[in-house]
């Protein structure tokens, strides 16, 4: 497989929504970089966006919920501006694509996300996030209210929810005071508003709370209940009423992201208790796992020992699987007795899926393009570590072996290990042409979802709580030995490879692991003591929760800093870095690279000017695992 083929097959589809007016999605295509919405009508497909537009929210820098769907007319956040757009859907027979928009919001100042139609009162309610002019900053930042707010030196952020009308294009405050806003919805009757909100230091996965309040006469929220599902410090997840206007909310107060209804009494009731995911860590907004039918039933994805799951509840019953071919499911929808999502298998590429019924086979409706070369099928992989503690992942076996890999037919194959971003992200078994691409060039691969990973339970996803850099290595160490004591990898060809987050796991274990032939960063961390000064507000304190208050614990810092220890490290190294990189300023592979030159370390770095956080320009992508393959192939 090539470079370009791996990178052209890496489209991706989002936020599903189901209605009248037809099937709408967010539409990713590698080739232009760009989000487009796409309608699919009674079998027929349409762009919706007119040319020059890119559908993308840029909210806690990671967005989402960047459209909804108003009446015949759609609203859409641009990502050029960040500012709410309207357009009439348009009849789908009508050609060319509908040009007429309209920019509702002029806020320059404020980018918007997880968007809302208020139908009762004709306007769209949205989570607002105010970036004043940097240079009318006038002090430091105090983005961490408890720790580190003598530390911060950039502009102060507010976020709020809020509601634009669609006839006047007045903003109205509905919430403020909280730090972070999302998920918003409403009742069937259009009289109750429910939300959740968390503060810093707490990150939506660790620690969240749900608001729900009646809407007085002109739309605003009187006197806003705080709700507790259970006992303790919980994250919640994708609140929402059903047709009855019982409210119902994800969970973790058990020990797992669990779905529970609240009665008229007040209480909430777990539907169906289960050891299982039912919601995800909330990088982005928008994100949707569940709906119910009007009869009832519940149709879910959930995450089941890191393998997604499309499951239909209804309580009292065992739960029954609808697409046990696929290893993701997300953006749920239920609409006219038809479930629709998002899913993705592991022989084929991401697909839009319609079941009309419980039992029938799922339907393609885009996507899902069979593989069409031979695929390395991900096998579950768990390996002991620590006390009694397991680390999960997915093998991939090298296919076909090439003789710039391999000398003989004894040899056992290199291993790239993954590690994913985040941390508190998730690797699924499902297609992922990159992945095939190591294989097909004779890498085994291991994809590591190693603790502190969603999907596996709220005691796992906190297992990075204060040992950032350390656990994380220790699970690399663990994974290595058990491949090799099972005969999979030739132990003295390991390489490493991670981006972000993972980046920082990648140049932790080089530091910390002997005999890794090399790896590769992409914008990754290096230097998290000075990450928390700089980044943007979502992260600024998530450092404080994966190693500790700096001001309390320097010695962490500089015990876990991949800079500090360069001296520790002895591989080559390769890094990747956009310049436009507001999460990861591209000063930190700057410095760290250089750390290694100066002590005669191969190391290369590879600027890209037009890009941010995450390569979304298909050249680039090329480039990338083109002059990856290149530099490892030099240590082989």
């Amino acid at each position: 497989m090539s470079a370009r083929e791996a990178c052209a097959a890496q489209y991706d589809y989002a936020g599903l929504v189901a209605c009248r007016y037809g099937l709408i999605w967010v539409e990713y295509q590698p080739e232009d970089g760009c989000n487009r919405l796409v309608r699919l009508y009674r079998g027929q497909r349409q762009r919706l966006t007119p040319p020059g537009f890119s559908v993308r929210s840029r909210v806690h820098e990671y967005g989402g919920g960047a459209f909804c769907v108003a009446g015949d007319r759609i609203l859409f956040v641009n990502d050029s501006d960040q500012q709410i757009w309207l357009q009439p859907l348009g009849d789908i027979d009508s050609t060319p694509i509908p040009a007429h928009c309209l920019r509702l919001t002029h806020s320059l100042d404020t980018r918007y996300g997880d968007l809302l139609y208020d139908g009762l009162r004709r306007r769209v309610i949205a989570v607002a996030e105010q970036h004043p002019d940097p240079t009318k900053s006038t002090g430091p930042e105090a983005h961490c209210r408890e720790a580190t707010a003598d530390t911060k030196n950039t502009p102060k952020v507010e976020n709020t929810l809020v509601a634009v009308s669609l006839q006047s294009a007045r903003q109205h405050l509905l919430a403020a005071g909280n730090d972070f806003y999302s998920s918003p919805c409403l009742s069937p009757d259009g009289c109750e508003l429910a939300w959740l909100a968390w503060d810093h230091p707490h990150q939506p996965w660790t620690r969240s709370r749900l608001f729900r309040a009646r809407l007085g006469a002109e739309g605003q929220p009187l006197q806003p209940q705080a709700l507790s599902v259970g006992g303790g410090p919980q994250s919640l997840f994708q609140p929402g009423f059903d047709a009855s206007g019982a409210l119902h909310v994800v969970s973790d107060c058990s020990g797992w992201w669990n779905l529970y209804r609240q009665d008229r009494a007040g209480h909430w009731h777990n539907i169906h208790p289960m050891a299982a995911e039912f919601g995800a860590a909330q990088w982005q907004l928008g994100l949707r796992t569940w709906a119910r039918a009007d009869n009832g039933d519940y149709y879910s994805a959930l995450v089941d020992q890191g393998r997604g799951r499309l499951v239909q509840i209804r309580p009292g019953e065992p739960v029954k699987d609808l697409a046990p071919d696929y290893g993701l499911i997300r953006s749920v929808a239920v609409c006219q007795g038809r479930i629709y999502c998002i899913g993705q298998a592991g022989g084929s590429a991401v697909a839009v899926l319609e079941l009309d019924h419980v039992g029938a086979v799922p339907r393609v409706l885009a996507g899902g393009a069979a593989a069409d070369h031979p695929v390395s099928a991900p096998q579950p992989f768990s390996c002991a570590v620590a006390q009694d503690e397991q680390v999960h992942g997915f093998f991939y076996a090298a296919y076909p072996v090439t003789p710039a890999i391999q000398a003989s037919p004894v040899t056992k194959p290199p291993l790239l290990i993954l590690t994913h971003g985040g941390p508190t992200a998730t690797s699924y078994p499902v297609y992922r042409a990159a992945v095939q691409y190591w294989c097909s060039h004779g890498f085994a691969v291991l994809d590591l979802n190693y603790r502190g990973s969603a999907g596996y339970g709220r005691a796992y996803r906190h297992r990075l709580c204060g040992s950032w850099g350390h656990t994380d290595v220790e699970d690399v160490a663990a994974a290595i030995a058990a491949l090799s004591a099972r005969g999979c990898i030739d132990p003295q060809r390991v390489f490493i490879r991670g981006n972000s987050a993972g980046g920082y796991t990648t140049l932790s274990a080089l530091a910390g692991i002997d005999g890794l032939r090399a790896g590769a960063s992409l914008y990754g961390v290096s230097d998290p003591l000075s990450l928390g000064k700089v980044t943007h507000k979502f992260e600024s304190c998530y450092l404080d929760w994966l190693i500790g208050d700096p001001r309390k614990v320097p010695e962490l810092y500089r015990a876990r800093s991949p800079l500090a220890n360069a001296d520790r490290i002895n591989a080559p190294v390769i890094f990747f870095q956009g310049l436009q990189d507001k999460v990861v300023l591209p000063d930190q592979t700057l410095r760290m690279s250089a750390a290694l030159r100066a002590r005669g370390i191969d190391t290369e770095v590879q600027l890209f000017e037009d890009e941010g956080h995450g390569f979304r320009q298909l050249d680039n992508q090329i480039q990338v695992l083109e002059q990856e393959l290149a530099f490892y192939r030099r240590y082989l």
